[in-house]
């Protein structure tokens, strides 16, 4: 939901992962362990939605196609953020099964281009070429309540703005 347009709204203890929830006007709550591996990844996720592209890029919800005979690609929910030639492709397996579909990305100018991918959750990356993704879309296969949070720039790009967080 944070990388939705609009306002980003976060309870107290999320980020710690903790549970109990304390009533605001009580200035005390129970010991909790912190959650590290859930802090860690806020910590991703707050430092890539801080980028310029999430306040004054454009937002677009968009689909994907699966096979005949394999629905399972409609529990893909896809979007992205465009600001210049920096775009974010969000992809969420809202499931509890694996699922594999075909994103179809609708950027026109991604034609003729080497594009890379980065992951900013894992950091890996992969260069692909603009024409094929168009063409075809792009492979995706998710296991249960997945996601995938790709950077999308061109690889001869030497934007230092757009670069700032790719991870």
């Amino acid at each position: 939901m944070s990388i939705l347009p609009g306002a980003r709204l976060f309870h107290e203890g999320q980020f710690e992962g903790r549970r109990v929830r304390v009533p605001v006007f009580l200035g005390r709550r129970p010991p909790e362990p912190v959650d590290k591996e859930l802090r860690a990844f806020y910590d991703k996720l707050l430092a890539a939605i801080n980028a310029p592209i999430f306040r004054d890029g454009e937002w677009k919800l968009f689909g994907c196609r699966g096979w005949p005979g394999h629905p399972s690609f409609q529990n893909l929910v896809v979007s992205s953020w465009v600001k210049d030639n920096d775009r974010r492709l969000i992809v969420v397996n809202l499931s509890d099964r694996v699922v594999q579909g075909r994103v179809q990305v609708p950027w026109e100018e991604v034609r003729g281009v080497t594009w890379r991918l980065t992951d900013v959750f894992s950091d890996s990356s992969c260069d692909g070429d603009g024409d094929e993704v168009a063409a075809s879309g792009l492979y995706m296969e998710l296991g249960p309540g997945s996601y995938r949070f790709f950077q999308y720039l061109r690889a001869d790009s030497d934007d230092d703005e757009s670069n700032t967080s790719a991870g």
